[in-house]
């Protein structure tokens, strides 16, 4: 299900460039479900288009010759022969660049509508203990139980499973107070965390979806301000992560102002963390892949306008430099960027791949457990990208997470 999540938002990616270019009269030579390395089998051919499904199954892409430099054409791309180039402006390459993004836009926005028509807007009601984490027996021997509702620690009222934890984590090997209700009675218990700040507990908010009295216009305006909140909690937690990996790597074994560690590169996951926490969520409560979905789609958007080479962002870089300048940046600098952007988005997969396994192999992937081992959720990830050559081709990074 996860993969097939994943695929539907890749393919959605790319056909938002596919038909933006094929509408300007770009060419298109090749459009593929996966990465253009090994065996690939092409299943048809229209629109001056091959369609071909690649044995790397990791993404997909649509080679667009003419949206890069054209003094670096080539006769062919992935052996397909090319017609001769056309010139076109800046801004018809600019919306070809940032079509896919658009495209998982609108899709993340329907997918927000149906939710909202189908089950209602999901709101939390409280957080709960999900699971008790025999490895660290502190809550348990407290007498925390399944189910029981947290509402504050000491005197601290908290509203989110991240509120609890980010407060323990400030009070390793502590005393403190959680004040609890069970079964609607209040209940204080005393415990102390250890040396992590951690109690041996997974917290999760219980979800009621409740539906929207109102008309049409009232639920696209909802859907589109849910969208809207969505995405700027994801903008400011990748630009948490980002600033919290270059301080990392100033100054090692940083800390934020939470107590916590900065994250560092071992926290870069990809498409297996993806679909692993997307399955749990799942396993869960069905109703949770709206909101995954969602939130990927989103995820994929906001990556893929980063100024990296090989992502949409990079291309738009490249015009923008090539509007202020009047003309294309040199061959030869741009190829150097193009190269050494390819080898470090190669690096990263790699490195994603590694970190995923780890993080499969140790149970660092069970979002139940993140009391107990920080476990990270879905919207903490940005998977492994689709690659999109234009004369040449590329592949897009894993996102970091938050």
């Amino acid at each position: 299900m996860m993969l097939a999540i994943l695929s539907t938002l890749i393919i959605v990616h790319e056909c938002g460039h596919f038909l933006v270019a094929r509408f300007f009269g770009f060419q298109t030579p090749v459009f593929g479900l996966g990465l253009p390395f090994g065996p690939s089998w092409t299943v048809g051919k229209r629109w001056g288009t091959e369609f071909r499904i690649h044995a790397c199954m990791l993404g997909g892409y649509v080679a667009i010759p003419e949206l890069g430099d054209e003094s670096n054409a080539s006769n062919e791309v992935f052996g397909v022969q090319l017609s001769p180039f056309k010139k076109f402006p800046i801004w018809q390459r600019a919306l070809v660049a940032v079509a896919g993004v658009t495209f998982n836009v609108i899709f993340a926005y329907l997918v927000m509508l149906v939710m909202l028509v189908a089950l209602g807007k999901p709101i939390p009601q409280g957080i709960f203990v999900n699971e008790l984490v025999k490895a660290n027996p502190i809550a348990t021997n407290a007498g925390i139980k399944v189910q029981d509702e947290v509402i504050a620690v000491d005197d601290k009222s908290v509203k989110t499973a991240e509120d609890v934890i980010a407060y323990l984590s400030t009070r390793k090997s502590t005393p403190v107070t959680l004040h609890l209700k069970r079964d609607g009675q209040p209940i204080d218990l005393a415990m102390t965390p250890n040396q992590d700040g951690k109690v041996g507990m997974a917290l999760a908010p219980k979800m009621q979806y409740v539906k929207i009295d109102g008309g049409p216009i009232e639920v696209v305006t909802i859907a589109a301000t849910e969208l809207t909140s969505q995405t700027g909690q994801m903008v400011n937690s990748i630009g948490r992560m980002f600033s919290g990996v270059a301080n990392n790597i100033i100054k090692p074994g940083a800390k934020g102002k939470d107590g916590k560690p900065e994250p560092g590169i071992e926290n870069f996951h990809g498409v297996i963390a993806v679909v692993k926490i997307g399955a749990d969520f799942a396993s869960e409560d069905w109703r949770q892949l709206f909101m995954f979905t969602i939130l990927i789609s989103m995820d994929l958007a906001i990556v893929n306008l980063l100024p990296w080479p090989a992502l949409d962002g990079g291309h738009l870089a490249f015009m923008l430099i090539e509007a202020l300048r009047g003309k294309p940046m040199e061959e030869r600098a741009q190829g150097e960027i193009v190269k050494w952007g390819f080898l470090s988005l190669i690096a990263l997969m790699v490195i994603v791949l590694v970190n995923d396994v780890q993080a499969w192999v140790k149970g660092d992937l069970d979002f139940k457990k993140k009391d107990h081992k920080s476990a990270p959720k879905p919207d903490d990830k940005i998977k492994i990208e689709q690659a999109k050559p234009t004369i040449n081709p590329t592949t897009e990074p894993a996102t970091p997470e938050k």
